[in-house]
């Protein structure tokens, strides 16, 4: 277990350089293997998840090597080998595999894929995207049999426009023949940076980005080159830092990208500063704001515990919304114990800011919320111990060494 001690109330100032998106790498790992022709992958973060992911595809056969960002995927000899084994339950985007090896191989074995509590993430429409295109499934225990005897295109109306199962579909559509429809997909950047990859290997995907996809599907797909856009989670990060706690530049990310955070911390009082490729928030006034979590173009789940520690500082109420993963609150109890006053209740919590925080042990869950609880020890007084940091390393790249560059006061121990 990693010890993250933090020194608390030190000013942040300077740039952070922002690793590619742990989202896109995922199931950017999984196309690769849908041609047996080798793929160059560049901006990959080197986390935990896409180390994880990298040995799953190791297990069926792709042969791997990474040089800095850069990693290299021969899959010219993967075979479909079950994965029943404890990494594919570890991470939840080694659903994508069901997908790969169904497109590529009409068949395969794989175990329930896990990721951390936050929630239910309902594996049933990965499962009915991939029976509409001909994917017949059985479940034994939690292990899905796959079979194919034919793929052939189909209109996909999913009940939720969940990246996942966007996700899911596009991977086995590319090679299915015919046309196949993907209505309410998913619009974040992500689908539109798998969508470009497929592109790149000869896919034909049109409308990546917007509610309907249409994917004509191909008999082969090539190797390519492809680099992954940034990790707008990591730059959303450190920008809710900069807003309480100084002056943080992002560099190397899309704007656009980042549109539903910069508004909330303008909101907030923050001020904003954007450029081409970066962006700058910096403290000025810090006010009560209310926050409802949504799909892409609204505010995201996955940087809602960060913006309840932002919200630690001004005086007054403030309220967060999270009805898509209303589990994502298990670091409300650990930002108690540093005297925050909050009130949660089904998918909400009630911000009371302006407490005087102050140091003490607390205990990280998953890489969101450590990242939080990492936020709200740098606002207490004193010295803040959160047990459990390594779950950091997940999600982000060299987290506390971009923390120092911008001058906290962290370091790190291992017991």
């Amino acid at each position: 277990m990693d010890i993250l001690h933090i020194v608390g109330q030190q000013r942040l100032e300077g740039t952070v350089m922002i690793s590619g998106s742990k989202q896109s790498a995922i199931p950017c790992l999984a196309a690769a293997l849908l041609t047996n022709q080798q793929v160059i992958l560049e901006g990959v973060p080197d986390i935990g998840d896409v180390a994880t992911m990298i040995q799953i595809i190791e297990m069926l056969g792709a042969v791997v090597t990474r040089q800095g960002d850069m990693v290299t995927i021969d899959p010219s000899h993967v075979e479909p080998m079950p994965l029943t084994g404890t990494d594919t339950r570890k991470l939840r985007g080694s659903i994508y595999l069901m997908s790969v090896l169904a497109a590529r191989f009409k068949q395969g074995v794989v175990g329930l894929p896990g990721g951390y509590a936050i929630g239910p993430r309902p594996i049933d429409l990965h499962i009915k995207a991939l029976e509409r295109l001909g994917v017949e499934m059985r479940n034994e225990q939690g292990v899905y049999y796959m079979n194919v005897e034919e793929l052939k295109g189909n209109r996909i109306y999913l009940d939720l426009p969940s990246f996942g199962a966007t996700i899911s579909a596009l991977l086995v559509a590319v090679v299915a023949e015919g046309t196949t429809v993907i209505e309410n997909a998913a619009c974040d950047p992500e689908v539109i940076d798998v969508s470009t990859m497929l592109t790149n290997m000869g896919a034909s995907v049109k409308g990546a980005g917007t509610d309907e996809i249409r994917i004509k599907g191909v008999e082969t797909l090539q190797g390519c080159r492809h680099t992954l856009i940034p990790d707008r989670m990591e730059a959303g990060t450190f920008l809710a830092m900069g807003a309480v706690l100084g002056r943080v530049t992002v560099d190397n990310v899309i704007p656009l990208h980042l549109e539903s955070i910069i508004q909330k911390l303008e909101r907030f009082g923050a001020k904003i500063e954007l450029a081409d490729d970066s962006v700058t928030a910096s403290i000025d006034m810090a006010k009560p704001i209310d926050i409802r979590v949504f799909h892409y173009g609204g505010f995201p789940s996955d940087l809602q515990p960060v913006i309840s520690a932002v919200l630690l500082k001004p005086k007054g109420a403030s309220v967060v919304v999270d009805k898509l993963y209303p589990q994502r609150f298990r670091h409300v109890q650990e930002m108690r114990r540093l005297n925050a006053r909050i009130t949660h209740e089904d998918a909400s919590i009630i911000i009371r800011g302006g407490e005087a925080l102050r140091g003490t042990e607390i205990e990280a869950h998953d890489p969101r919320g450590a990242a939080a609880l990492v936020l709200s020890g740098m606002l207490a007084s004193g010295e803040t111990l959160l047990h459990h940091a390594e779950v950091l390393d997940q999600s982000y790249e060299r987290f506390d060494e971009k923390l120092k560059g911008l001058g906290a006061l962290v370091w790190r121990e291992t017991v």
